[in-house]
């Protein structure tokens, strides 16, 4: 609970988790110790495990985070968890570059801004040895 203390000035307005229970598990910690509810906005979305119809390629990883994006209230924030490799497609699908394998507890932080432009942000722990 650890994580989830240290979110506790995030509020969610949308929730989506892979269709793996270990992901709704791991979004139940982190919401538990923020001290907060699961927002009325969630959903399990196959694709963030590839399961989609192009099995989580780059392309298939970018537009359906893409589609997650517009499904957050303006002015509010998403979580989605997902697994490796699958975060690491959709960086390279967003963004063209690749990054290192993430670790448990590390992610992307993606920003959909106003001129629609999309920004990534990797988020890793102390210590990572990743770029």
């Amino acid at each position: 609970m650890e994580v989830g203390r240290s979110q506790q000035d995030i509020v969610y307005a949308a929730v989506f988790v892979s269709p793996a229970a270990r992901a709704a598990e791991t979004v139940a910690w982190l919401l538990r110790g923020a001290g907060q509810q699961l927002p009325l906005a969630h959903s399990v979305v196959p694709g963030l495990a590839g399961k989609d119809p192009t099995e989580g390629s780059p392309e298939g990883m970018a537009t359906g985070i893409g589609s997650l994006l517009e499904r957050v209230p303006e002015g509010g924030r998403g979580l989605a968890i997902s697994h490796t490799p699958f975060v690491e497609r959709a960086a390279l699908g967003l963004t063209g570059h690749e990054v290192e394998p993430m670790r448990e507890c590390e992610g992307l932080l993606i920003t959909l801004r106003d001129d629609g432009d999309i920004e990534v942000q990797e988020l890793r722990l102390p210590g990572s040895t990743a770029r």
